[in-house]
């Protein structure tokens, strides 16, 4: 009886972490392009700017530092993703047992 009352109210939890899932899926996809974009073009002024002479290999680490920290952040994202599908599957195989 109590597993009954449980799967009842596991339902609506169920209805929300999907939306949630739904709303991180999209953020991290439409965010990624642009966050992307911008750790190569990090990359890219850090690398032109050792190749013309404009900076020295520390101050060029700078960007390039900076450029894989943004690339980071999606990849992070994809990580939250992942954790609340789990836990989606986890509420979706108590609901159907």
């Amino acid at each position: 009886m109590l597993k009954i009352i449980g799967k009842i109210l596991a339902f609506p939890v169920m209805l929300i972490v999907i939306v949630i899932q739904w709303a991180f899926v999209f953020l991290v996809s439409f965010s990624s392009v642009i966050l992307y974009l911008l750790a190569g073009l990090f990359l890219l002024v850090a690398v032109l700017s050792l190749i013309f002479g404009v900076s020295t290999w520390t101050e060029a680490l700078r960007p390039a530092l900076a450029g894989f920290i943004v690339f980071l952040i999606p990849i992070i994202g994809q990580g939250i993703t992942a954790v609340i599908a789990v836990f989606r599957e986890g509420l979706s195989d108590f609901i159907w047992s």
